[in-house]
């Protein structure tokens, strides 16, 4: 390839729905699926696949099981109970609800994208960038409104530049009242040929919220470091605060490796990798789990009021 490319056409897996992959003369192809609450579906570096494909599409829109870089939002990771209170509103997460899927302890989790169509705003290739942007309006004409009762604008401008994937979000709060900040995304990274246990973390992230039993912060917060190093036989689960604008983190896994920046926005970051899959997930959030419990200060954004956060993925060959 010797310049920017976009590409349009059916996805592989549910045809009925519009893949648009953007790709770069450096070898590196992001493919997004804007009718499916624009899901990010590929990052492949020179043909290597580096997300897990877990259920793949099928499964995220019948069950809400994420895979690839989904768009967790209104809200990230998972509420401890139905009765929600933020910004002065009082609702209700229920169970079986449009839009609405729960963990394995029944609590309301990822937030209610899968299955919302976006419309796209633009898809460009110029001379320096492949870029995407597609938007949402989440008011009362949705389906899954009642469980989150905030008149807003979502927009996602996903941008590749060489081997460096940015996604900028933005919420603006379109109604009479403030909208709790609290959209999050969920990468989902696997190598694969490498065996778990050789892959190599290096997260500066330090604050780690406690969680309860069912993974709801408690609210109390201690120093205790992601541990750098080979991954081994570690489990991780662990929500971390505090992370300052510029934080970057990278994960290894033989000849390729993914670094990311917390560019803007995201002062909480979680760092996933369960013994029972060949994954691990570094997710930029705008609020911790179960944000609001008002267990720690949640950003709103005023009527008219436009909160943006930016996040970057790099792909690495290491050798080869």
């Amino acid at each position: 390839m010797t310049g920017y490319a976009v590409r349009r056409g059916p996805d592989p897996e549910v045809g009925s729905l519009e893949r648009v992959t953007l790709a770069s003369p450096e070898g590196l192809e992001v493919a997004f699926v804007p009718g499916a609450g624009m899901v990010g579906t590929s990052m492949a570096l020179d043909g290597v696949e580096l997300l897990a494909r877990r259920g793949g599409l099928p499964a995220y829109l019948a069950t809400g099981s994420t895979y690839g870089i989904p768009l967790l939002a209104p809200w990230a990771n998972r509420v401890a109970q139905p009765r929600q209170e933020a910004a002065g509103v009082v609702w209700e997460v229920v169970p079986g609800a449009v839009g609405v899927h729960l963990d394995e302890w029944g609590q309301p989790i990822h937030g209610l994208m899968p299955g919302l169509s976006w419309d796209v705003e633009d898809v460009v290739a110029s001379g320096d960038a492949a870029v995407l942007v597609a938007s949402l309006d989440f008011d009362g004409r949705l389906d899954r409104f009642a469980s989150f009762p905030f008149e807003h604008r979502l927009r996602v401008e996903a941008a590749v530049r060489g081997r460096v994937l940015r996604v900028t979000t933005s919420l603006t709060a379109t109604g009479s009242t403030a909208v709790p900040v609290a959209f999050g995304w969920h990468p989902w990274l696997d190598f694969p040929g490498v065996p778990r246990a050789e892959w190599d973390l290096d997260l500066p992230f330090t604050r780690r919220a406690v969680l309860g039993p069912t993974s709801i912060p408690t609210g109390e917060v201690r120093d205790d470091p992601v541990p750098v190093g080979p991954l081994g036989g570690l489990a991780l689960d662990d929500v971390y605060v505090d992370l300052a604008d510029g934080t970057t983190g990278t994960v290894r896994g033989g000849e390729h490796a993914v670094a990311f920046r917390y560019v803007e926005g995201y002062p909480v970051g979680v760092a996933f990798a369960p013994l029972d899959q060949d994954v691990v997930c570094v997710e930029p959030m705008t609020a911790p789990t179960d944000p609001f419990a008002g267990r720690f200060p949640l950003r709103t954004a005023a009527p008219g009021e436009t909160v943006t956060a930016v996040f970057e993925m790099t792909a690495i060959r290491l050798r080869g």
